[in-house]
């Protein structure tokens, strides 16, 4: 058949496009991954996930709501002290050297208004958490601060982190807020 020896011209072409698309949405996905990595320091990448108020009072935290159901401290073992509020700030964290890397809460602090700062609460015993732990190449953790600040504390905090011998300070947007732990 004599019409039959051109079909490869165009199928070597359609395969040809195929790869272009696919080659072209791998880097798609590869840019949209690194769009949305956040910051990077010292081999490490670190993405907040979310940053919220927790309260035991079913109100605001911050607010003195007589209303609210005040939970007595021996049905919260762990919770923060009347007067105190606590943050809790989900993160993520990315091995992106080739080598392993060590994290752990003492590399993190909060800042506040008028030089402020609360370092994380060791609460590994409560969450079965480690204080650190090794992150092998390409691998990630995920891993949740506590921070206990006054109930007056207002106006923007970050966060702070140092890692091998890097600073690195990050905006926190806070949402609402979340009844227990």
């Amino acid at each position: 058949m004599p019409g039959l020896r051109w079909v490869p011209v165009p199928l070597a072409f359609l395969l040809a496009v195929i790869g272009w698309l696919i080659f072209g949405s791998a880097i798609g996905q590869h840019a949209l991954a690194s769009a949305h990595a956040g910051p990077e320091q010292g081999g490490m990448g670190l993405t907040v996930n979310q940053a919220v108020w927790m309260a035991d009072d079913m109100a605001d935290p911050g607010s003195a709501n007589p209303k609210g159901f005040q939970m007595p401290d021996t049905m919260m073992p762990g919770m923060q002290t009347v007067g105190d509020k606590r943050l809790r700030i989900e993160l993520y964290l990315r091995n992106i050297s080739g080598s392993p890397q060590r994290y752990g809460l003492a590399e993190f602090r909060l800042l506040g208004t008028g030089h402020q700062s609360w370092p994380p609460l060791d609460n590994s015993a409560v969450r079965g958490q480690p204080l650190s732990a090794v992150l092998a190449p390409d691998f990630q953790a995920t891993t949740d601060l506590y921070f206990d600040l006054p109930a007056s504390q207002r106006g923007q905090l970050r966060l702070e982190w140092e890692h091998n011998g890097h600073i690195m300070t990050i905006p926190l947007h806070i949402g609402a807020s979340m009844v227990g732990m």
